[in-house]
């Protein structure tokens, strides 16, 4: 239908639009900003073919792999492109599943239906409606000017001079652009934006979550199948997808021929292999060293952060929702919201299944981020936001349809809405321009140039420590054999272990002879000066007090023992 084909058009072109804007205004290198400290962290291990933090993200790893190594710039310009496709085509896929959800004309039944003829000569009328019967010597519908008669869905008889509404008449009606430019506004919004443009996670997640989102409501025969498999990779990448699956469960109604489903469920899975095959390699990030059960199940499960959860009081939780009620005006204003509240009590109204689908997906979105207790979990609300565009491009289409056949009318209310997107842009564009920032990598480069290339240096805190992980690994990585270690991770065995296979040959004590972080550490300097290696500190980390230290730039290093 000239409606589908105008909808995937106007998709594709919002897609491309914000792709284009994101390439523009992207990083072109690790970034401390939009809440981007991990950005040295994930390029590294995708550069290095390690394993980053919990729950070691395998498939977003080897996808961003091939992305560092294109040859366009730094390895983390490459990452970033592959979080602007990301939230590129989750906005085509957010649009193309709004043009699902938004209410329908009634139309024909499959591609040249013949419609009712007038065209034969007496009482037989070739064709007609089911029900409706002509009687002998009635007069039928004719041709001429007026009738309206040409595409009438079937069982509406226009009498003579009859004007059809307006989305039966010929032509595409101006609902079938609302969810490009609500998908085009939602990429513009600063939280969407912001994870576009820096090596992260969170796009490739929103991709899965439309994916789904998508499935639910479309009408594709293999739906239950690429939600299963959008929700099977989603799990490879971050598992929080899953607290979508009872809605979802709801919409798609999966029967037992459905069954087949779960293989393309569980088979993306397998992905999770790589977290096993990287650590054998000993790459320098490799978080937990998942070669056993328990510590693959570490990784995976996340255990490291468990204490992030319910970690908050009431009144935490209360200002956290004060503020995700902020944010959501933030990115869908306040005309938005209006929209947004409409559409909501319309859906309920008249498509209920799918309205308490969506609000049991959106809920428990929420609830996560209101109690998980790290910095960076409003970034967790990108999901509902997508589920709450839903109800915005909803509400705005039942307005439009509510224009009826005024085509100046209509034609208007797109104009207005076109603006949504357009402030967004305007409005939102310098904050999120990260383009020229430099400040992470020329920190990680003064820290580093000074020193001798086969120095250890001292490095805590996420920004710091990963920026020098990604000049040391995946900028300086030719020539260099210095080490970045962590103080606030020598407390795991894992990582210790893992720093007696990267630091040295020399033995080092095993780690129940040396058993907390200030001992390991000692015994990483012993080694260190055994060899005649400099040990160096950076103004992340804290000194140790039993040395003696002089300056070398912007670092300290270590002289002698007191």
């Amino acid at each position: 239908m000239l409606q589908q084909r105008i909808g995937k058009s106007s998709a594709f072109v919002a897609a491309l639009i914000a792709f284009l804007v994101y390439v523009l205004t992207m990083t072109r290198t690790v970034t401390w900003l939009h809440n981007g400290a991990d950005s040295g962290e994930l390029v590294t291990a995708a550069f290095t073919f390690g394993i980053p933090h919990p729950p070691g993200y395998p498939l977003y790893t080897m996808l961003a792999a091939v992305f560092a190594r294109v040859p366009l710039g730094e390895p983390a310009f490459g990452v970033a492109l592959l979080s602007a496709l990301a939230a590129a085509s989750a906005v085509f896929v957010l649009a193309r599943a709004g043009s699902h959800l938004t209410p329908q004309p009634p139309s024909l039944k499959g591609k040249g239906e013949k419609l009712p003829s007038p065209f034969r000569r007496g009482v037989g009328w070739v064709g007609a409606p089911r029900g409706i019967v002509p009687q002998p010597d009635e007069k039928l519908p004719s041709k001429r000017r007026g009738v309206g008669w040409v595409g009438a869905p079937r069982g509406i008889v226009p009498q003579p001079d009859e004007k059809l509404p307006s989305p039966f008449r010929r032509g595409v009606g101006g609902e079938v652009f609302i969810p490009p430019l609500a998908a085009l506004g939602f990429a513009f919004a600063p939280l969407l934006w912001s994870q576009a443009t820096i090596p992260e996670v969170y796009t490739l997640n929103l991709f899965f979550v439309a994916l789904i989102l998508w499935a639910c409501l479309s009408n594709h025969p293999q739906r239950v199948k690429i939600a299963a498999l959008a929700l099977g990779l989603g799990m490879t990448h971050h598992l929080s997808i899953v607290l979508l699956a009872p809605g979802a469960w709801l919409l798609l109604q999966p029967q037992r021929q459905d069954a087949r489903a779960l293989l393309w469920l569980v088979a993306p899975l397998l992905v999770y292999a790589y977290l096993p095959i990287a650590a054998l390699a000993n790459p320098p990030v490799k978080w937990g060293n998942p070669i056993t059960p328990e510590r693959f199940f570490w990784l995976v499960s996340a255990a490291q952060y468990r204490q992030y959860w319910f970690g908050l009081s009431g009144a935490d939780i209360l200002t956290r929702a004060m503020f995700s009620a902020r944010a959501l005006v933030d990115q869908f204003t306040f005309v938005g919201l209006a929209l947004m509240v409409w559409g909501a009590i319309q859906l309920a109204m008249t498509r209920t299944r799918i309205f308490v689908a969506l609000w049991l997906m959106f809920v428990p979105m929420v609830a996560y981020a209101l109690v998980y207790a790290s910095r960076d979990a409003f970034i967790y609300l990108l999901p509902a936001f997508a589920i709450a565009l839903l109800w915005l491009m909803y509400g705005a289409v039942c307005i439009v349809q509510m224009l009826g056949d005024d085509r100046l009318l209509v034609g208007a209310a797109i104009a207005l809405f076109t603006l949504f997107p357009i402030f967004n842009l305007v409005t939102n564009h310098a904050a999120m321009d990260i383009s020229r920032d430099r400040a992470a990598y020329e920190y990680a480069r003064m820290n580093l140039a000074p020193l001798p290339a086969d120095a250890i240096l001292f490095a805590d805190g996420d920004e710091a420590l990963f920026a020098l992980l990604y000049y040391r690994h995946a900028v300086a990585y030719q020539n260099a054999r210095s080490v970045i270690v962590s103080q606030g991770l020598l407390q795991y065995d894992w990582y210790y272990d893992s720093l007696r296979r990267l630091v040295s040959e020399v033995q080092f004590k095993p780690p129940g002879e040396v058993t907390d972080a200030p001992q390991r550490a000692h015994e990483i300097i012993r080694v260190t000066f055994a060899e005649g290696r400099a040990v160096c500190f950076s103004d992340s980390s804290p000194l140790l007090p039993e040395f003696e230290y002089e300056e070398r730039g912007v670092v300290k290093c270590v002289v002698a023992e007191k």
